[in-house]
């Protein structure tokens, strides 16, 4: 797990927690969370509900809160598929990256991204450009810095892992040296083996890839060893 400021208030902070709902509850009961000072994190309400869509359909989203048992502060334990205050899958996000980075205009890439409209079989609808337009500029433009955060973050995923060569675009480098990560991280922890780039991503800043404000990646690696747990 993972965690970075939320956007809304210094008080409140975002975990991310992969797993089903049920995981994620036994482990608070087990102690299995950890707040950043090291404290024990148990359940404290839910924080309030939002509909996400995704490739599936609509799915309507209640994230787990939890309050530190030593230093108080408190979380919301934000599924790892998920971006904080995004409505729409990390899943649907990362599939514009990676379009954009093929090399597609933002108006290509956003009709290629077709979701089911709910209770109409057969029938879909795009993510609007300007929605898709605002994901590809705000990657974009911390490019640079991300590409330069998963690089040093790269040893510690698969300490035998060589330079990434270039993908040709600044998008596309930063989702290259990700994939190396994830790649790493599948080899490397057995309780990682099936986990995802935007999972990865998703952790890594704590749900706060698009936020206006990007935290630090390279201090969030401790978070290794404590994921390397079943996620079922």
């Amino acid at each position: 797990m993972l965690g970075g400021p939320c956007e809304r208030c210094r008080r409140h902070h975002v975990v991310t927690v992969r797993g089903s709902q049920e995981c994620v509850e036994a482990r608070l009961v087990s102690g299995g969370l950890r707040c950043w000072c090291g404290g024990r994190l148990r359940g404290w309400g839910h924080a309030r509900p939002r509909r996400v869509a995704t490739f599936a359909g609509p799915e309507v989203v209640r994230p787990r809160r939890a309050m530190c048992a030593g230093c108080g502060r408190t979380h919301v334990l934000l599924p790892s598929g998920l971006l904080s205050r995004r409505r729409y899958s990390a899943v649907v996000i990362f599939a514009a990256l990676a379009l954009r980075a093929a090399g597609l205009k933002v108006a290509a890439v956003a009709a290629r991204l077709r979701l089911p409209v709910p209770g109409r079989a057969g029938q879909f609808w795009s993510v609007p450009a300007s929605t898709a337009g605002a994901w590809l500029s705000r990657f974009a433009s911390r490019a640079g810095v991300l590409r330069q955060a998963l690089t040093v973050v790269l040893p510690v995923a698969d300490p035998q892992a060589r330079l990434v060569r270039p993908a040709g675009s600044p998008s596309g480098d930063v989702l290259a040296v990700l994939e190396a990560v994830t790649a790493g991280l599948r080899a490397r922890f057995a309780g990682l083996a099936t986990v995802a780039a935007h999972e990865v991503a998703a952790h890594l800043t704590g749900g706060m890839l698009l936020a206006p404000a990007l935290p630090g990646l390279v201090g969030n690696t401790t978070w290794l060893p404590v994921a390397a747990v079943g996620s079922s």
